[in-house]
């Protein structure tokens, strides 16, 4: 019995799947031991972690309300700090006024005096 080429390309295609195949299997089997390995962590971490996390989710309902009281402080005292701007707004315009008029006479008398020398 002779072997043509045909047969051999036909081992040789055979044995490269054959182990492709072995060296797929191999990698899942170890990629599955790493994530069993990972979950067996997260259990173990949220198991020693159980009473601190669930008080932790006890205290929710109490901040989300500490949140929504200081929000509702803060948006008081934002249109209480609005209010006295808009109040102190024609003051300011009027000093800012002021300001100008009193730079002008002081530029008056400073070019008054240098005309003097």
């Amino acid at each position: 019995m002779f072997l043509t080429y045909q047969d051999i390309m036909v081992l040789i295609v055979s044995f490269i799947v054959t182990s492709l195949g072995i060296a797929v299997l191999i990698l899942l089997i170890v990629a599955l031991v790493k994530l069993i390995n990972t979950v067996s962590k997260v259990n173990k971490l949220l198991d020693d972690n159980a009473e601190d996390i669930g008080k932790t989710v006890k205290k929710l309902p109490e901040l989300a309300e500490n949140i929504d009281k200081t929000l509702i402080s803060v948006n008081g005292t934002i249109d209480e700090v609005n209010g006295t701007f808009l109040a102190t707004n024609p003051a300011v315009n009027s000093v800012t006024r002021i300001a100008d008029i009193v730079e002008n006479v002081a530029n008056v008398i400073i070019n008054l005096l240098a005309k003097r020398n």
